[in-house]
């Protein structure tokens, strides 16, 4: 009995949670108001920039923040172009798969 309880409660509140975490109108990720307050800089990245700044005169914290933004665009950049490679190279392996498929079947 007790099993049936436990599940029971466990359900209502599962089932019960689920309009809570549906977005209104259907509409998936984050919202216009919190969109419009986002910044392209994770937190981690800001409180280290904050970290390394900490203490500096303005003109070494604009190189500091100048430096760093510039490494974090890089890596984004090299991390776009593997994916894009990986990409490319999955297609190309689904493309000859299906050109070997299709002259198997030519051939037959």
């Amino acid at each position: 009995m007790k099993k049936l309880v436990i599940l029971l409660v466990v359900a209502t509140l599962a089932v019960g949670s689920v309009p809570a975490f549906a977005a209104k109108a259907g509409v998936k990720g984050a919202s216009a108001s919190a969109l419009e307050h986002a910044s392209d800089e994770a937190v981690f990245h800001r409180i280290g920039d904050w970290f390394a700044t900490r203490g500096k005169s303005d003109a070494e914290k604009q190189a500091i923040l100048a430096e760093r933004k510039a490494k974090r665009a890089a890596a984004r950049a090299r991390k776009e172009a593997a994916r894009q490679q990986k990409m490319m190279e999955k297609q190309t392996r689904k493309s000859q798969k299906e050109m070997k498929e299709k002259m198997g079947k030519w051939g037959k």
